[in-house]
């Protein structure tokens, strides 16, 4: 994406708004056209307060010129159920949100992109939309972007490249922010999935970055009994994770690893009686082997050490 008044007649999207200082609602938005079609089309940002420019040279107008996609004609552009009115940001979100999600994972249900635009809407694009419009000022992932505007004091102020390189970051943590959303809706299904077929303590998961923590946690406030997640591990082999007794007592375990594992490596097959197993956090509450059959003993070990503990303390 290109940011003036200089540009290429080839490109196939010209996305046209004001000049001068530049605020989160238009950046925001540009940054959605700007996901949506990138890789589809050339695009390119004329930022002028000459309507009849923008006009002629544009494909949309974004903030500007009283269309859909602007919010400062007399009235303004409309409001959400819960009162909150439309600036541009939610305005292109509304149009181009649902597509966009789809691009980014195109194998996320109709319900599903339904609800993460939902939750795109309420956590982020009402806030920034607020914001413009008067209605509150609350703290949301682009805070930043006033940040970007040419200081007062600086001689040679650039306003079309200081937009330029803050569209950039918005892009980037705009298209985070909706694949995390992607990735908790996912991660429901899957966890939904897994309980159904879940038999003894140990829950697989895809990866150590999906998001098990809070949907462990209260999975077993409802009844399950997960006392381990086991995955492969990125440095090679498995890793397994002890499960906290909740998800605000995060450092405690339901089944801690033994106490004579703590902090080993080299030691740590001989101690455990595993080949393949390397290392122990100090904490107990991380280990990790080679094979895959070895990091679920490990769990098994732990639960048969912590069941004789209970009883020995019963037996006190």
């Amino acid at each position: 994406m290109t940011v003036g008044n200089d540009y290429n007649e080839k490109e196939k999207l010209i996305i046209g708004t004001h000049n001068g200082i530049f605020h989160a609602d238009e950046v925001v938005a540009i940054a959605i056209l700007n996901l949506l079609y990138n890789g589809y089309k050339d695009i390119h940002v004329i930022r002028s307060r000459d309507l009849k420019l923008l006009r002629n040279k544009c494909n949309i107008l974004v903030d500007i010129g009283g269309g859909n996609f602007d919010h400062h004609q007399k009235g303004g552009n409309g409001q959400r159920e819960n009162g909150i009115k439309y600036a541009s940001s939610g305005l292109v979100w509304r149009e181009f949100g649902k597509q966009l999600i789809h691009k980014l994972d195109s194998s996320v249900g109709s319900e599903d992109i339904d609800r993460i635009w939902n939750i795109t809407d309420n956590m982020l694009i009402q806030e920034v939309d607020m914001e413009d419009n008067g209605q509150g000022l609350n703290v949301h992932p682009f805070n930043y972007i006033t940040n970007f505007l040419p200081k007062w004091n600086e001689e040679n102020k650039d306003y079309d490249k200081n937009f330029e390189e803050c569209l950039a970051i918005t892009s980037s943590i705009l298209e985070n922010e909706i694949r995390k959303t992607i990735s908790d809706i996912l991660s429901e299904k899957y966890m939904n999935e897994k309980l159904e077929n879940l038999s003894g303590n140990i829950l697989e998961i895809p990866g150590q970055t999906f998001p098990w923590l809070s949907l462990v946690t209260n999975a077993n406030e409802e009844g399950a009994d997960i006392d381990f997640v086991i995955f492969k591990y990125p440095a090679g082999g498995y890793a397994v994770q002890c499960v906290p007794k909740s998800y605000n007592d995060k450092f405690s375990q339901r089944i801690p690893f033994p106490e004579e594992w703590a902090g080993e490596k080299e030691n740590l097959p001989e101690i455990s009686g595993l080949k393949s197993a390397t290392f122990c956090h100090n904490g107990r509450f991380f280990a990790t082997a080679l094979e895959k059959e070895d990091a679920l003993n490990m769990c098994d070990i732990a639960t048969r050490k912590h069941m004789e503990n209970i009883s020995k303390q019963y037996k006190s």
